[in-house]
């Protein structure tokens, strides 16, 4: 079968390789980010799903690192984005953790317990927090408050949310209240590479009332993206609060205005939330100028791939064999198919004529 994690997930030299993997029911995706003629390996996010054949991340990232992982930067913790990163660690070492700063109920804690047992182990000065900011590659010390000038190889990234001023008032709550309020104190992160920047856009599982209150409010001229990572996985609540049938929030999509979304859920039917949920879906490709560019993992049981170059250029593609190689295996494996190229996007696209701020 030979190195499958290797021969897919490297990138040619000065390509920032972005790899969406299928994890059913959450969210795990590899950023192998160039740094000189060498690449630094992050994990953005992590799920253990076997009920969907979801990959094992652990014995992918074993097979794809010859020393540690760089960075695991986690959007909040929830299980679905955060369960079995302590097993990584023991595996294959984490040298960093980035996290939101979400301390959530004691009911709720699994996940944020197994997360906090790894920074116990790498030692506080390993241990960054995200908070929104202004500035490009700019991150807070584990003690929250010392700002610092943090470089991630070759890339930009900017933190979009949380704000500090929410943070405050959450961590001010009871525990019920903290659990509630998880995917507004969410982190959303967009990251950029290229002469002419190419702009990927994370939202985690972060809310409408996170955008509509907070985001938009202090870095609406810092979202537009040409690769945006649907938010909790496909759900209605990046659009609505109440339910179906509620009017939806557009504004931030429309500020967003991407190329390609990409969904990272496992077939509705497999899903106990019933991701990607049917009108959140239309409202995506409402915003699409071609609908093929919705890419929903779980449709094919494929990973996406962005591929991005130095000079802006950018394709997109998917990949089967990653799932073959590394996923759960409950009913007979990934189904058939075969690798396709889904989008091949140059450097010139719509975003390109909005100010990018």
């Amino acid at each position: 079968m030979g190195n499958k994690a290797k021969e897919i997930i490297t990138p040619p030299t000065g390509v920032f390789r972005i790899v969406f993997l299928y994890v059913g029911q959450g969210d795990a995706t590899i950023l192998a980010i160039p740094d000189g003629s060498k690449f630094k390996y992050v994990l953005l996010d992590n799920n253990i799903d076997r009920s969907a054949c979801g990959i094992n991340t652990e014995k992918l990232l074993k097979d794809l690192l010859d020393g540690s992982l760089d960075a695991f930067i986690n959007t909040h913790p929830h299980c679905d984005h955060a369960e079995g990163i302590e097993a990584i660690h023991k595996a294959v070492k984490v040298a960093e953790v980035w996290h939101s700063g979400h301390v959530p109920g004691k009911d709720n804690d699994d996940a944020y317990q197994e997360m906090r047992r790894v920074i116990k182990d790498i030692g506080p000065t390993n241990e960054y927090k995200l908070f929104g900011t202004n500035s490009l590659n700019k991150i807070r010390k584990s003690d929250g408050s010392t700002e610092v000038i943090k470089k991630l190889g070759d890339i930009d990234y900017q933190i979009l949310s949380p704000a500090e001023y929410l943070c405050d008032d959450i961590a001010e709550g009871k525990d019920s209240e903290r659990d509630q309020r998880i995917h507004e104190h969410c982190a959303v992160l967009r990251f950029s590479y290229g002469s002419t920047p190419v702009y990927v856009l994370f939202t985690g599982d972060s809310d409408r009332v996170a955008w509509e209150e907070h985001i938009m409010s202090n870095h609406s001229k810092n979202v537009a993206a040409h690769v945006l990572s649907a938010s909790h996985h496909g759900s209605r609540t990046f659009f609505k609060t109440s339910g179906e049938d509620e009017d939806p929030y557009e504004k931030h999509i429309e500020s967003i205005q991407p190329s390609v979304i990409v969904v990272s859920a496992p077939k509705q039917k497999e899903s106990r939330y019933k991701h990607p949920h049917a009108d959140a879906m239309d409202l995506y490709r409402k915003h699409l100028e071609e609908e093929d560019n919705l890419m929903h993992s779980g449709e094919n049981r494929e990973s996406i791939i962005v591929d991005i170059k130095s000079d802006g250029s950018w394709e997109v593609k998917t990949d089967q064999d990653l799932v073959k190689a590394y996923g759960y295996d409950n009913d007979g494996g990934s189904e058939k198919g075969s690798n396709r190229s889904a989008a091949i996007i140059g450097a010139g696209t719509r975003l390109d004529d909005k100010p990018m701020g």
